[in-house]
């Protein structure tokens, strides 16, 4: 009975951990490479207007695979990064691994060195934002 209700803390501890993380993680320090890659992924989807593939200014729900809890956010150029309000930068961890998914992929977020999996539900563009540059 004890081993179950501490297995259970535990449990709870890990998600609320999970969603703070989640809501404080800002990636201004990135390594170069990946910097890189993250500018290398908005330069592909600035020329692409057609496809369905996550950039900046797009609506995104995603479920947390190992939770099932439902997230929706906004993703943004880091001067919006706002977690709290749903806006999340490019540059965060969860930003920089949905740029250029699309609904029914995968993201996965490295949280206190544990892989998490977060399914893409829906995918909404925001043309106007889409098109703006900071």
């Amino acid at each position: 009975m004890i081993l179950s209700f501490l297995k259970n803390i535990l449990k709870i501890l890990t998600i609320k951990t999970e969603s703070y993380y989640l809501q404080n993680s800002f990636n201004a320090s990135l390594r170069p490479t990946a910097l890189a890659g993250v500018i290398a992924k908005l330069d592909n989807l600035q020329g692409d207007t057609a496809s369905d593939k996550i950039g900046v200014g797009y609506q995104v729900k995603l479920v947390n695979m190992q939770d099932q809890q439902e997230y929706q956010i906004e993703l943004v150029y880091p001067p919006k990064h706002k977690p709290c309000a749903g806006r999340f930068s490019v540059i965060s961890d969860l930003g920089a691994s949905l740029l250029g998914l699309s609904k029914g992929e995968m993201a996965q977020v490295n949280i206190l060195g544990k892989p998490v999996l977060f399914m893409i539900t829906q995918v909404t563009s925001n043309k106007k934002a889409r098109t703006t540059t900071p």
